[in-house]
């Protein structure tokens, strides 16, 4: 299958289809394309309702903890939507760590 501009958007936590299409004339895509920020609806009812989404966007690498343990190890205010970048030794020192 050929490369194109259009894309399925992916959720980052499961990888799943989320319905939205992406397009950008610069870049070629593969079928399917993980967009950090936009995890599918299931996945922030089941997660972020929570926790807070922990990713690397370069990778792909990511952790959710419970919203207490982002407070208390990182700032007292959880981030908008609930997701938050970091690099890959935090993610991998929060995996490690549950």
């Amino acid at each position: 299958m050929d490369k194109s501009y259009v894309t399925m958007e992916a959720c980052p936590i499961c990888k799943k289809e989320t319905g939205n299409i992406l397009m950008d004339k610069r870049t070629v895509f593969e079928r399917k394309t993980i967009n950090p920020t936009s995890p599918c609806a299931e996945c922030k009812e089941k997660y972020l309702s929570i926790g807070v989404m922990i990713i690397n966007p370069k990778t792909g690498s990511l952790a959710i903890i419970k919203d207490e343990a982002y407070i208390r190890i990182f700032n007292p205010v959880l981030p908008k939507h609930k997701i938050a970048f970091a690099d890959e030794a935090i993610i991998q020192k929060l995996i490690s760590s549950q």
